[in-house]
């Protein structure tokens, strides 16, 4: 197990540093010089205050450039970050940290701004974390906070814990981007998220100010995939009879066939590289044994026992994966999960009698694969050890196992 977790580290650490993804693009600097350049692209999730470029993609060193030097960066045809001092909201959306009030709190920052949309308006967008603000100008509105924020209802002093919605931001566009044939249904309705206000503000772009403008950044979508999953377990064990507790019985090992599905989420950052996943998987087990134990007493012979081991369950391993880019079709993965069991039935039984039976534990795993042309894919997965009989204490079973887990995409 050790060992395993070790050769995952170093892999996570060797592709870290080994994978490229250096676009090309571009910065312009304060001094308003523009600098062809190739920037490493990561997708940015939150908003960077950096970023790492190479002024030939052959170049094997980087260089830094921060946002106290660069007005603009971007990458082409992908994304857009503008430097900008703003005053911005930072009100948060925990329950327990809402607003009481229901007005903004605002704090002047220069920051890096992702550009969405580019016109007669201009939509613009900031997060960090579970922040997230959006911000726009025109022709004769400088750039400003589009304003939203939950609160809570007081009463006298003290809150009603009823939730309210400051969106104001619906005045702010009806006021200074609206034109003659927007109905007053479009912005009532309209949501504070960047599928709402970037079609609202393309619309108000191209069909009313007949301007050229288009979805100036593009991040990852997420995307969701169905697979199955025929696995190879590789199984080894031992049992403690609880007569003998200084003694364990090493179990025959075993190879067994699985068959089950993975539904995994890739999210919608970082391009695609983090995924979650789930692969719920049958599998049953069986093994006999014939070991000795001494008797009960010094001196007398020692007694033969034969045991038989049986479980079956529905294994369903949750967790997280990251990819490595290797090339177009080609990308190997780590994952570490949680696994339980579904109806997970275990029954140990001595010499044909005395059948105990219990309810299988949970583990986690680890493991390390490949993908190809995200249609295929093989894993080596290893599990921490399972106890099986759960609701013994005297008496224990303890399943490991190694699975090779090969995948076809059918989605």
């Amino acid at each position: 197990m050790k060992k395993t977790f070790l050769l995952i580290l170093f892999l996570y650490c060797t592709l870290s540093n080994a994978q490229v993804s250096f676009e090309k693009g571009y910065f312009i600097s304060n001094n308003g010089i523009r600098t062809e350049c190739f920037i490493r692209n990561l997708d940015w999730k939150n908003n960077p205050t950096d970023f790492k470029y190479k002024s030939q993609i052959g170049d094997n060193d980087s260089k830094t450039e921060t946002i106290a030097n660069v007005q603009e960066f971007g990458i082409d045809n992908t994304v857009t970050f503008k430097r900008a001092k703003v005053k911005m909201d930072r009100s948060s959306d925990n329950l327990d940290k809402l607003s009481e009030t229901g007005q903004p709190v605002w704090e002047e920052n220069t920051l890096l701004l992702r550009l969405l949309v580019q016109g007669e308006a201009t939509l613009y967008s900031y997060t960090d974390g579970n922040l997230i603000r959006y911000f726009y100008e025109t022709k004769s509105i400088p750039l400003e906070q589009l304003t939203y924020l939950k609160y809570t209802l007081t009463k006298g002093d003290k809150s009603t814990g009823e939730l309210r919605e400051n969106d104001y931001y619906k005045q702010q566009l009806n006021n200074n981007v609206r034109s003659a044939n927007t109905a007053d249904s479009e912005i009532t309705n309209l949501k504070y998220k960047k599928s709402d206000l970037t079609r609202y503000f393309l619309k108000y772009n191209n069909t009313d100010n007949k301007t050229k403008s288009g979805v100036l950044s593009k991040s990852s979508e997420g995307h969701f995939h169905l697979k199955i999953t025929p696995e190879l377990s590789f199984i080894s064990g031992s049992m403690n009879d609880g007569d003998s507790p200084s003694i364990d019985v090493n179990l025959d090992s075993n190879t067994n066939l699985k068959i089950g599905l993975e539904a995994e989420y890739l999210l919608p950052f970082n391009n695609n590289k983090w995924s979650i996943f789930l692969n719920p998987a049958y599998q049953k087990y069986e093994t006999t044994k014939q070991y000795s134990r001494p008797g009960l007493f010094a001196g007398s012979p020692s007694i033969t026992r034969n045991i038989e081991i049986k479980y079956s369950s529905i294994q369903v391993p949750i967790g997280l994966r990251y990819y490595f880019l290797i090339n177009n079709n080609s990308k190997v993965f780590i994952n570490a999960a949680y696994s339980f069991d579904i109806n997970g039935k275990a029954s140990l039984s001595f010499d044909k009698n005395a059948e105990l039976e219990s309810k299988s534990g949970s583990n986690f795993a680890f493991g390390v694969g490949y993908s190809f042309k995200n249609k295929f894919s093989a894993e080596i997965r290893t599990n921490t050890k399972k106890q099986l009989l759960t609701d013994y204490n005297t008496i224990s079973v303890e399943y490991k196992a190694i699975d090779l887990v090969f995948a076809y995409t059918i989605f």
